[in-house]
């Protein structure tokens, strides 16, 4: 049985994304349409490769897609539009 972890700071994070309509809006911006915070989380954890988001703060690897794959393309966007 795997020892369940806890989530960090990233995860929480990204919680606080799935939750942000600018998220939303951004994925849309990108083709993958997310209508709620369920299919933003779920877009989430498949960049990701991961099952929970507890695993961004323990998965080095996890974190690097995360980064590269929803975080950088946040980012990107959110300049785009002029948010801070």
């Amino acid at each position: 049985m795997m020892a369940r972890v806890k989530g960090g700071a990233l995860a929480k994070l990204a919680g606080q994304w799935a939750n942000e309509p600018a998220f939303l809006e951004s994925l849309s911006a990108i083709g993958q349409p997310a209508r709620n915070p369920d299919d933003a989380a779920a877009f989430m954890r498949r960049a990701s490769g991961i099952v929970s988001r507890a695993q961004l703060d323990h998965d080095a690897a996890a974190r690097a897609r995360f980064n590269r794959r929803v975080r950088a393309p946040y980012a990107k966007y959110r300049a785009s539009v002029g948010c801070v």
